[in-house]
């Protein structure tokens, strides 16, 4: 939100329905007190009269870790910086 003191909705804020919190979208135009808005997940283009939208205070959820999306454990990796012996009984864990 550009304006965290008031109720101010712009373009470009996360909004959603008073009464249905399951519509929620982003602020893609406005005509006049209606609220012109690209619903999620469907895609939809919908309007609302202003009084209808809340704005969604999304700025305290931190981004997801970067680790914790790709699922990358430590015990996985293997470093090929590092000389390695090459044997019938090396386990190269299907890297080579």
């Amino acid at each position: 939100m550009s304006c965290p003191d008031c109720d101010c909705i712009e373009i470009g804020d996360v909004v959603e329905h008073r009464m249905n919190t399951n519509v929620f979208g982003i602020v893609i135009g406005f005509m006049g007190s209606i609220v012109i808005i690209r619903v999620s997940p469907t895609l939809d283009v919908l309007q609302f009269h202003e009084w209808e939208l809340q704005a969604v205070d999304d700025d305290e959820i931190p981004p997801p870790d970067a680790a914790a999306i790709s699922g990358a454990e430590d015990d996985n990796v293997i470093d090929f910086t590092k000389e390695r012996k090459l044997r019938k009984t090396t386990t190269t864990r299907g890297a080579a």
